[in-house]
Parts: C-alpha cells; sequence; structure tokens
C-alpha cells in the first residue's frame, strides 16, 4: 500500500501543484508537480525522484476541447506507458495500454458514495469483477476535511505487479484527484 499526501497551492493565472508520494511507512518516495497555465495543456504533472530526474509524465490535452478526457502517460525517457479514459457520468476509468487496448478498470462508488467516509476505487482487470487492487481517498475527519486543501490516498496492488502498470495507477490516483477534488479547492 502507497499513501499520498496532496498540499495543493494556487495563482490566478497559473497553478503550481505538488504532490508527495510517500512508502508505507511515510518516507517520501516521489515528488509530483503539476502545472496548469491559461494557455497551455489542461493539465501536467511531473513526477520526479528524489534527485530530481523525471520518471513518470502525465498529460491532458489543451483546455481547448473540453471534452476529452483521455490522460496521457509516459515514462521519464518519453516511452508512452499507456492512457487513462475518463468513463463519461461516472466515477470509473479505463486503463488502457499503448496501443489503445482495454487493460484494467478502476470503479469508484458512484455519486454521492463515500461521505464522511473512505472513497474506494476498485482496480479490475478489464471485463473482470473481481478487484485486484484499490485506489482509496482516505477520510480524515471533518476538521481536515474542510479546513485542509490537502488529501490523502492510499494505493493497494500486488507487490508483483508490472512497473507500468504501478505507473498507471499513480498516475489514474493523481487523475481521480484532479477530476474530483482540485475543483472543489479551486472553488475555495
Amino acid at each position: 500500500m502507497l499513501p499520498w499526501a496532496f498540499p495543493e497551492g494556487h495563482s490566478t493565472f497559473q497553478n503550481h501543484c505538488t504532490y508527495d508520494l510517500l512508502t508505507p511507512s511515510g518516507a517520501l518516495l516521489y515528488r509530483a508537480e503539476e502545472t496548469r497555465e491559461c494557455c497551455g495543456p489542461r493539465f501536467d504533472v511531473s513526477v520526479q525522484n528524489l534527485h530530481g530526474q523525471q520518471v513518470l509524465s502525465l498529460l491532458l490535452p489543451s483546455s481547448y476541447c473540453t471534452w476529452e478526457t483521455q490522460l496521457q502517460v509516459s515514462s521519464g525517457t518519453g516511452t508512452l506507458l499507456g492512457y487513462i479514459n475518463k468513463t463519461w457520468a461516472s466515477m470509473n476509468f479505463t486503463i488502457l495500454t499503448p496501443t489503445g487496448e482495454k487493460s484494467l478498470e478502476v470503479q469508484g462508488p458512484g455519486w454521492g458514495g463515500g461521505f464522511m467516509s473512505d472513497v474506494n476505487f476498485q482496480v479490475t482487470m478489464y471485463g473482470s469483477h473481481a478487484a485486484f487492487g484499490l485506489i482509496t481517498r482516505v477520510w480524515r475527519g471533518v476538521k481536515k476535511e474542510f479546513f485542509s486543501p490537502n488529501d490523502y490516498y492510499a494505493i493497494k496492488f500486488p507487490r508483483d505487479l508490472d512497473v507500468n502498470v504501478k505507473a498507471l495507477l499513480v498516475a489514474c490516483t493523481i487523475y481521480i484527484d484532479f477530476i474530483y477534488y482540485e475543483a472543489r479547492n479551486r472553488r475555495s
């Protein structure tokens, strides 16, 4: 299980958020930095190791194409790892291979699910109902939820899972935060 703490920071014309990716014991493993500009990509995140080397890149196309919900995920060297598609009108995602084949599904609780409790997103093989992983937005109590812009996530997956699939699940977690929880923080 990997916990995540997501401290946020915003400005009027450009947003710059950082995400701390922690080990289960709380040690910093990676830092992700988000950049959004008024005329740039809708979502652009660089994940770096502790030496400042980019290990993962997440890119959502320009905000001019607001219907576009396919997040592109690449390694730090630029190798395409896959895509994450947001399913319309639901809290579900499909993870695609670099060739566009559906490989995994991430199924959220539906609207209204997780009120004042953890919000779970089940990870399954595409077309299967047997969960092998879980992404959880952890409920931290009323005080922290309403008076702190930080969010906390935990990811559970098999230890022997392919490293590229792990990277796609990390990307999906950041995308979930961007779509569902960042909008709340931008309004406040």
